[in-house]
């Protein structure tokens, strides 16, 4: 399955996908943008082995948290930008 994780202690946000026995089998990230999708990102596996040794270290996002992320990171369409788009 995959979804996103956040790194506990330094908030980065990576998209892992884990087995049903709860195996790393892939990676991507560090990532943080508007709309981002787990099953359509290409896995470049660059932290793999360090993930498979701490993945204790991340909690699963929810959307809801990851929604309330990028607003706290500015990631919001303003009023003013919707006359642009």
């Amino acid at each position: 399955m995959k979804a996103l994780y956040c790194h506990k202690q330094s908030g980065d946000i990576f998209a892992i996908e884990i087995d049903v026995h709860g195996h790393v089998l892939s990676t991507a990230g560090p990532l943080l943008f508007k709309n981002l999708n787990p099953d359509k990102l290409d896995y470049d596996n660059y932290f793999s082995a360090e993930i498979k040794a701490k993945i204790i270290d991340f909690e699963r996002l929810t959307r809801e948290d990851y929604f309330c992320l990028l607003r706290k990171n500015g990631f919001i369409i303003q009023q003013t930008q919707h006359s642009f788009f």
